[in-house]
């Protein structure tokens, strides 16, 4: 993480202007530095997050290395492909949150007045920015983790239909915890979760149950 942050560093100008191109769009760009530290703040949070995202392999990589021990042979074909598959979805769902990004920034900025301007805070901005792509990145991971669950018989498809309700609630409360605090950013990300869930019942019938392990 620390060469990561620091390869980011050097990076943050283009992350940065990457990023703010979907704040300013065809408009005059309108953030602002509020702070002395500000600029600083923004370039370290932009070098950690694309640190984040660079490593995401050798995360998941360690997230198999603490499973692989309890897991039988069979157990073990279907997790490395989606341990593999998950950095992927992951960068996906970011670049989905990337899309979504302008329209919710467009969105706060069309409630201000008529005559005041328009001038946010770059950090506070980046803070949004970053929060939606982490959690799309996040959320696309769903329909891999169903069907995993389900390769390995802990749920099976007539159970996901039957809680289907309840889990829907646990995506609005899921999308309250992870998005900025606004009824608006919570709703974008939860209609995602709602479909990815069905994706995830889709998947978890193509999973088909699994073979029992020989011990």
């Amino acid at each position: 993480m620390v060469i990561g942050t620091a390869v980011g560093l050097f990076f943050s100008d283009y992350i940065l202007a990457f990023i703010s191109e979907r704040f300013s769009g065809s408009e005059q760009p309108s953030l602002a530095l509020l702070y002395p530290t500000e600029g600083f703040v923004v370039r370290m949070k932009l070098g950690f997050v694309a640190a984040l995202f660079v490593m995401s392999p050798l995360w998941f990589g360690q997230i198999w290395g603490f499973i692989k021990p309890g897991l039988y042979a069979n157990e073990k074909r279907v997790v490395i492909p989606i341990i593999f598959a998950s950095s992927g979805v992951f960068i996906l769902g970011a670049a989905f949150g990337y899309y979504i990004l302008p329209i919710a920034a467009n969105y706060f900025k069309s409630l201000a007045p008529a005559d005041v301007a328009v001038y946010w805070s770059l950090a506070k901005y980046v803070d949004f920015a970053l929060r939606i792509l982490i959690a799309f990145g996040v959320v696309f991971e769903l329909p891999l983790i169903i069907f995993a669950l389900a390769k390995l018989g802990i749920v099976q498809p007539h159970h996901l239909r039957k809680y289907r309700r309840q889990a829907y609630v646990g995506v609005l409360v899921t999308a309250a915890i992870i998005t900025p605090p606004d009824l608006f950013t919570q709703v974008i990300l939860a209609v995602p979760l709602v479909i990815l869930y069905e994706v995830g019942i889709l998947m978890a019938v193509v999973a088909g149950k699994p073979k029992k392990a020989n011990k």
